[in-house]
């Protein structure tokens, strides 16, 4: 069901509309410029891409007890940067194993055109990085942390978003109409949940778990602010803030909020990522918009690569990382880096468990290649446990901790 809101950029959940607004903005941008503009670089054209490969093993999946290997995403990304008019879109195309639900899908991972002024600050319009909390991730590992799942980090939306020039001080505020919309998958995958980033969106009664809700994102504003401080800006302090409305698809809008507190420091080769959030999504479902008994207004439905899952209503999520970059190499391969990224989930609605991630790995490169070695362990989580309301109702059953490992080669071009 539309929301009365779908009007304010109509039809963009489909590539080739936001490929029109990606060059309707680069083309608004251009008219604003002044003559006089920076030296373009030699190429500023880029094309390029990746494929990436994983061996997974589950703990839980009796019938994968040697695991499983497979594509994980083929994608193509273009960039452009003539040092005045810039932009960016990629687009990706997962096709992954049975042991990983036997599923394929496309979709426009991001898009957006944008203008960089005289001052180094930014401008870009079309479907861009939700700038809130740490950046440009909240995480070392492959499968980011439990903020990634809440669609709290890793996310883009389609709107206005604005940073200004770095430095000691920077700031970031941006304004979103609406989500990036869904795309493309197969017959066994939830159409409204196919896309990249972890948005409210309507269930599905097939492929996802029949509650009946049609909420939606809309209107969302997010601000963030940073402060470096030591030699080199070693440290970075920040605080985020983000608020919008969440549409029910009945006519009946709620509010949603998160607040956030974010540390970055370097201390030589070693890093650390702290980070708390409390969010708050205020729902207006029916009494019978609900599963297995639960409060409807206890938590809502996220969905992304392709199903949906229930994640509480308002809770706090911690993430506390640690990583340490090795010097030299070992043949071709270098640049390793060793980490250990932690983050839980303490859910203030509903008799829900906590959630709990922890992923130690590794990664390197050599070449165009880039690998990752990641050991996890979790429990009420839907990609580390054999309960998908992990981040919100768990089954007594899968109530210790579960296993996951995941290898992955990846080519990058």
């Amino acid at each position: 069901m539309n929301s009365h809101h779908d009007s304010t950029f109509p039809g963009l959940c489909c590539p080739r509309h936001a490929a029109i607004a990606i060059a309707i903005a680069i083309a608004g941008c251009a008219a604003l410029l002044p003559a006089a503009a920076a030296e373009p670089p030699a190429a500023p054209l880029t094309v390029g891409g990746a494929v990436r490969f994983n061996y997974v093993h589950k703990s839980w999946q009796d019938d994968y007890r040697s695991g499983f290997f497979g594509l994980d995403t083929a994608r193509i990304d273009v960039n452009y940067d003539d040092g005045r008019l810039i932009g960016s879109a990629q687009y990706r195309y997962n096709n992954f194993p049975k042991g990983q639900g036997g599923y394929w899908q496309h979709f426009l991972h991001h898009g957006w055109g944008g203008v960089r002024f005289d001052d180094g600050g930014e401008l870009h319009i079309g479907l861009d990085r939700n700038p809130f909390g740490l950046q440009p991730l909240a995480s070392n590992n492959f499968y980011e942390s439990i903020a990634f799942y809440a669609g709290l980090e890793d996310k883009y939306d389609l709107g206005l978003s604005y940073a200004s020039r770095p430095g000691p001080f920077a700031w970031q505020l941006a304004f979103f109409p609406r989500d990036g919309g869904s795309y493309g998958g197969g017959s066994n995958t939830a159409g409204k949940s196919n896309r990249y980033s972890y948005n409210i969106v309507p269930d599905d009664a097939e492929q996802g778990f029949g509650t009946g809700q049609t909420d939606r994102e809309r209107n969302t504003v997010v601000g963030r602010m940073t402060w470096q401080a030591g030699p080199g800006g070693r440290h970075e302090f920040g605080v985020s803030g983000l608020g919008g409305q969440i549409d029910n698809g009945r006519g009946t809008d709620t509010r949603r909020r998160a607040v956030g507190l974010h540390y970055r420091g370097k201390f030589g080769r070693t890093e650390i990522m702290l980070q708390g959030v409390r969010y708050r999504y205020r729902t207006a479902h029916g009494a019978g918009r609900t599963y297995g008994g639960l409060d409807p207004d206890s938590f809502v439905m996220l969905g992304g690569f392709g199903y949906p899952f229930p994640v509480a209503s308002a809770g706090d999520i911690r993430i506390a990382n640690i990583s340490h970059d090795i010097p030299g190499r070992l043949g071709p391969f270098h640049g390793f880096k060793v980490y250990n990224d932690y983050s839980d989930l303490r859910k203030r609605s509903g008799p829900y468990r906590d959630s709990v991630q922890n992923v130690t790995g590794l990664s390197f490169s050599a070449g165009k290649w880039t690998f990752y070695a990641d050991l996890m362990f979790g429990k009420h989580h839907p990609y580390l446990s054999p309960d998908a309301g992990g981040l919100a109702a768990t089954a007594a059953e899968h109530g210790g901790f579960t296993r996951r490992i995941n290898l992955q080669a990846g080519y990058y071009f």
